[in-house]
């Protein structure tokens, strides 16, 4: 059995040369899957609205606790307050879970669609291109790459859209408040900003190398099941074994390097 090399070195990540016109294309072909469902994704908006509006009031309803219930110790004005406390975030949990539900139900139904697409295609395409792709190549894209669309049409794209939305209603809010502590607060944000560019730049092309390497192997572990009389016939066993295995640890490599830059940007853009 070969031991698997936990210390193996970066390695090196190909460069995937796309121009940011096809990058948007793609990404608008992709959206318009969300077309025939755009009721459920006015839903997740909205809850997102209702949810965000109350982070934002929930705070300074515990403000008015603190200041007036226990500070100037108006008893029933304690109570009440607790009580729509309860309720508030009640309302708040509601709206999370239908949030949760419409997202994920209009991103799988984007990638059942997707995945139809992708097989009334390749049942009309001529000879020629089967005999020319590699199946593993088909699996993964079919597989690993639907997913990915999956995940940037659902919550992806939510998160995006919520978090610059919450960072522009919060920073309303402070400026309110103080001022002076929104101006503190906002002097972090070019420096958040550099670091996401700089991490997206360094975690885009990782990324795609390790979908091509996922087909790589994919394609390597489905021409040895097809062919694995040939490979018996010919005493290739040994070869053929460490071929995946040069293949596997050089995907592990990418992944690897994929969740150290994870570990250390993510914290670090979420404090």
């Amino acid at each position: 059995m070969t031991s698997l090399n936990t210390t193996l070195e970066p390695p090196e990540v190909p460069v995937v040369e796309r121009g940011d016109r096809d990058t948007w294309r793609i990404l608008w072909r992709a959206f318009g899957y969300l077309r025939p469902y755009r009721n459920l994704v006015i839903g997740t908006y909205f809850t997102m609205l209702v949810i965000d509006g109350l982070s934002l009031v929930i705070p300074q309803f515990i403000r008015q606790i603190i200041d007036r219930g226990i500070r100037q110790q108006e008893i029933g004005f304690l109570g009440w307050s607790v009580l729509a406390l309860l309720g508030l975030t009640l309302v708040k949990g509601i709206f999370t879970y239908f949030q949760g539900r419409w997202t994920e139900v209009a991103s799988q139904t984007v990638a059942y669609d997707l995945r139809n697409a992708i097989q009334n295609k390749l049942t009309v395409l001529p000879f020629s291109y089967h005999d020319r792709t590699e199946t593993g190549q088909l699996l993964s894209r079919a597989i690993q790459d639907v997913e990915r669309l999956r995940f940037l049409t659902g919550r992806a794209a939510f998160r995006i859209i919520d978090g610059a939305f919450l960072l522009v209603t919060t920073a309303v809010v402070l400026f309110i408040m103080s001022p002076n502590l929104a101006l503190l607060v906002m002097l972090t944000m070019p420096l958040l900003v550099w670091r996401s560019l700089s991490f997206g730049r360094r975690f885009r092309p990782l990324s795609l190398a390790i979908q091509d390497q996922l087909a790589v192997l994919t394609t390597n572990l489905e021409q040895n099941l097809r062919g694995a009389r040939v490979v018996k016939a010919f005493a290739q066993e040994d070869a053929e074994i460490g071929r995946f295995v040069k293949e596997n640890e050089y995907w592990f490599g990418l992944s690897a390097l994929s969740s150290r830059l994870q570990a250390i940007n993510i914290p670090m853009m979420d404090l």
